[in-house]
């Protein structure tokens, strides 16, 4: 229903940006006196569409840009301001990449190689990383002792090592890691107990849900909402993509 919905508004879409040029000219070719009734119009647009199918999913490509337009201005606090993510590369770049991440996620664990290798080919891109832990307990844990790591200045080390492992993730073992990385387990434990990293997480998880993205790994590139893993060269199509709209 919701995939209809969407076709319909589309549809809307394509009617009221250029339709009605076409139902003009046909009017005009009808006596001066006569106007169009419903049904006239109803079998207009029918004649249109089936005579340019192409035109819908264009139509439903155009509304999805628009509803993600929408929803990243809405949440643009909480996309790139929210005081808690950790931000890596140019914090004054003129891209800025946001991922979402499940340290159980196999796609989510090529992802770093990807971001390192762009940081160190393009200085003007910035990239905030977003724990979204959502496909075990133990990628709630991962991602509370990420996130408490970053006190003492570890984040980067700690989610480098998790994103490496290839084991199955286990408390003793996401700690063994941690200690691994060069974090103090005491202290790490001590700060996974500060109840604003839940709070901070069930705000990412409110984020995801009001953006459009239901999985990991997920990322915001400029004004665009992508699902899924991307492949290193188009995550470079899209930055240069992005950067060439701006300079438009």
């Amino acid at each position: 229903m919701k995939t209809l919905n969407l076709l319909t508004v589309a549809i809307l879409i394509v009617i009221s940006g250029g339709m009605f040029f076409m139902i003009g000219q046909q009017a005009n070719n009808q006596s001066n006196d006569e106007n169009l009734n419903q049904d006239q119009v109803n079998a207009y647009i029918r004649e249109y569409l089936l005579s340019n199918p192409e035109i819908i999913p264009e139509a439903v490509e155009v509304l999805r840009s628009r509803q993600n337009a929408s929803a990243l201005m809405e949440s643009e606090e909480l996309l790139y301001n929210d005081g808690y993510s950790h931000i890596a590369g140019n914090e004054e770049g003129d891209i800025t990449i946001v991922e979402f991440y499940d340290y159980n996620c196999g796609y989510c664990k090529q992802v770093p190689e990807h971001i390192a290798q762009l940081i160190e080919e393009d200085k003007n891109v910035k990239i905030i990383f977003k724990e979204l832990p959502i496909l075990a307990e133990s990628s709630q844990f991962a991602s509370v002792a990420a996130m408490a790591s970053m006190k003492q200045g570890k984040f980067m080390d700690f989610h480098s090592a998790l994103m490496k492992n290839k084991r199955q993730l286990t408390e003793e073992l996401i700690l063994q890691i941690a200690r691994d990385s060069g974090v103090d387990e005491t202290t790490l434990i001590q700060d996974m107990a500060d109840p604003e990293i839940e709070t901070n997480l069930m705000k990412n998880k409110y984020l995801v849900q009001n953006i459009g993205i239901s999985g990991t790994p997920g990322f915001v590139i400029g004004t665009q909402v992508i699902p899924g893993y991307i492949p290193y060269d188009k995550l470079k199509d899209i930055v240069r993509e992005e950067r060439e709209k701006q300079n438009t």
